[in-house]
């Protein structure tokens, strides 16, 4: 081969492996972006819904365990709180978490903690579905009989 093919050569394998260095690099980049986009899409939702179930479910017991403060003239909300089945606290739980955001979380909490009913009543009342405040009736009537 001449010294001229030799160059040529050369310098035509040199740009093969920068246009392939590119391409891999480009490849990467996309790959990486669809994880990113298929994380946020599909796992953080699933994540999201699963510590909202967590908080929901603390924030149920929190109620359970100040039923105290919550029921401290009504001995048979106390005795319905008391005894809620556990298909009954997840109804409950269920419709904790679909209201509960941080602000309302702190807002119940406050509620509970100064044994303030009414604001509770009250809140419920406003925040809550007919459907969901029927739920809670039935449930409390189940218990309370």
């Amino acid at each position: 081969m001449s010294e001229n093919n030799r160059k040529k050569v050369y310098k035509n394998s040199a740009k093969q492996d920068k246009n392939g260095a590119f391409g891999r690099l480009m490849i990467s980049i996309i790959v990486l972006g669809s994880v990113v986009l298929l994380f946020i899409n599909v796992a953080l939702p699933i994540l999201k819904d699963s510590a909202k179930k967590v908080v929901a479910e603390k924030t149920v017991d929190i109620l359970t365990e100040n039923v105290d403060k919550i029921a401290e003239e009504h001995p048979e909300v106390k005795e319905a709180l008391e005894s809620l089945s556990d298909e009954d606290r997840e109804t409950v739980t269920e419709i904790v978490a679909e209201h509960l955001d941080t602000e309302t979380a702190g807002e119940v909490m406050e509620y509970v903690n100064e044994g303030d009913k009414e604001g509770l009543m009250q809140y419920a009342i406003e925040n809550l579905s007919p459907e969901e405040l029927s739920k809670l009736a039935e449930i409390y009537g189940k218990y309370s009989e």
